[in-house]
């Protein structure tokens, strides 16, 4: 009877309805290929906007470099200028002093120098120099200086340049200083012939001028050789190490610097031009923007950290690129909208079709693995319970059943009363199990059952006292009473075998042993 039911059941459920089934299939072909361009104009469209986003961010960043450090360009423009400025004064105010010390008596008191001491104190610088062929100086504090001193390197400097110089040196005291020196016609006095005249500034009084103040503070700002020398420096506000002597080798050494932009900068200092370097150093961005001085080949570098320049652009870029990316969202909502309106139905249908779907192959497998006269698992799904359970290792009693006197009944009543007779048995053995166990008929009036987990032989006892109870009471088919029993063996996975097929056998074996002890021993 299985057989016949699986036999008729697969041309009825693969030609039902076949051709609204064609419609249906047509009609949704055509819905799912206008939101496959839909979907595929939104992805379109997105991809393009993304594109135009990187495009333009980039975009943005590149003017954001250009504008800031055109910025700083003319930011350090305006520092480079009033250095220059106080640089020319201090040179022209020196060469004033020269024709006034020329005009001197050879000054005895310290009275004599008090113009000099007030001008000290209006100009702030530190201290006032003179210098003769060798470098030996004498200042305006009566201080005399045979090579003790840095400064001497400066009046040779001096001396070989022949014209007005800027040029700094560290004192004994360890201060830093700045100083303006020019060559002036012999001035002999005291008995010392000197030829040059200097004043010299603490690093601190040049800071300001030269960029303390630019960008809130927040900035670095050199004076350096064309080689990369540091002739004059504020106090680091970055990262930068004070101690540094070369721009170059330090940025070169520490930094992730652009080494095009570093190498066209080295050439710049040389020939007198400007431009920009971007690096990064311990974690942060910055600018490096640099110009000629206009004497002495120095170069003026400027340094500020990428987002105090940037801050206020990036603002800009920030709000822009968040308008472009509403715009593109909004026109994908609307894509989306129109896409799920469309898709709501075949979705529902795809969803209903899916679930019918599922449901026949459901009861295609089940009708498979159903015994068709009794309802409980057949044969195939018997065996193929235990090959998983032997697969899995899980513990697990097997029971073999086997009615006694079912042939009598078949012979007596007809094959009809026979099948009413196993359907009551089945219904009455599925009270035997729990919900996690399995019951199957696996013949004509042979019946197993699989108890999962590991159970004991005084459970199998119990069990098959209860079945045979159950099995034993009179069951009434057609107005007749008819009595039945049940010969019932057991076995234990994996206590009494660790094989499967020994567990078959050792159950078979101790049903057929149950039969064997009954009196009489009722035909099948």
């Amino acid at each position: 009877m299985g057989m016949m039911s699986r036999t008729f059941f697969f041309p009825a459920f693969f030609d039902r309805g076949g051709g609204n089934v064609s419609v249906k299939k047509t009609e949704e072909s055509v819905k799912m290929r206008k939101n496959k361009e839909k979907v595929f104009l939104s992805m379109a469209l997105v991809l393009l906007m993304t594109v135009s986003i990187f495009f333009y961010a980039l975009y943005i960043r590149q003017q954001i470099y250009y504008e800031g450090t055109r910025a700083m360009l003319e930011t350090y423009e305006q520092v480079n200028k009033t250095f220059t400025m106080f640089a020319q004064r201090n040179w022209n105010v020196l060469a004033d002093w020269g024709g006034y010390l020329r005009k001197m008596a050879a000054p005895e008191t310290a009275t004599q120098w008090r113009d000099f001491k007030e001008e000290k104190k209006t100009w702030n610088y530190s201290d006032f120099y003179m210098a003769n062929e060798n470098g030996d100086y004498w200042t305006v504090d009566g201080r005399e200086g045979l090579g003790s001193e840095n400064i001497q390197a400066v009046f040779t400097a001096l001396r070989v340049a022949g014209e007005p110089i800027v040029s700094s040196y560290t004192a004994t005291s360890g201060i830093r200083k700045v100083v303006f020196a020019v060559p002036v016609d012999p001035i002999t006095m005291n008995g010392v012939t000197y030829t040059s005249l200097a004043v010299s500034y603490d690093n601190d009084i040049i800071e300001e001028m030269i960029g303390g103040r630019a960008y809130g503070g927040r900035s670095d700002c050199y004076i350096i050789y064309p080689n990369g020398d540091i002739m004059l420096s504020e106090e680091p506000k970055s990262e930068i190490m004070a101690w540094m002597k070369n721009l170059f080798d330090y940025l070169e050494t520490n930094t992730e610097v652009n080494e095009t932009c570093l190498r066209e900068m080295q050439e710049q200092t040389l020939q007198g031009g400007s431009g920009s370097v971007p690096y990064r150093f311990e974690g942060r961005n910055y600018y490096l923007v640099y110009q000629p001085v206009g004497f002495q080949d120095l170069t003026i570098v400027g340094i500020v950290e990428r987002n105090v320049v940037d801050a206020g652009m990036r603002k800009v870029q920030c709000v822009t690129i968040f308008l472009l990316a509403f715009l593109a969202l909004a026109v994908v909502a609307a894509l989306v909208r129109s896409i799920k309106t469309d898709l709501r139905f075949v979705l529902a249908e795809q969803e209903e079709a899916f679930h019918r779907e599922s449901t026949e192959r459901q009861k295609m497998e089940d009708l498979a693995n159903t015994d068709g006269l009794t309802g409980l698992s057949n044969e195939r799904f018997f065996n193929a319970t235990l090959q998983k359970k032997e697969k899995a290792g899980e513990p697990f009693a097997l029971f073999y059943l086997d009615l006694d006197s079912f042939k009598p009944v078949n012979d007596t009543y007809g094959h009809d009363v026979g099948d009413q007779l196993l359907k009551a048995v089945s219904r009455r053995l599925r009270t035997c199990v729990r919900s996690t166990d399995y019951a199957f008929r696996i013949g004509g009036d042979e019946f197993a059952l699989i108890v999962n987990g590991a159970v004991s032989e005084e459970f199998c006892a119990k069990r098959t006292e209860r079945i045979k109870n159950v099995l034993t009471q009179p069951f009434v088919i057609n107005g007749q009473e008819l009595h039945i029993g049940t010969s019932c063996g057991s076995a234990l996975y994996p206590a009494d075998s660790t094989e499967v097929k020994e567990i078959r056998i050792l159950a078979d074996q101790r049903m057929y042993e149950d039969k064997a002890h009954k009196p009489g021993r009722q035909g099948r």
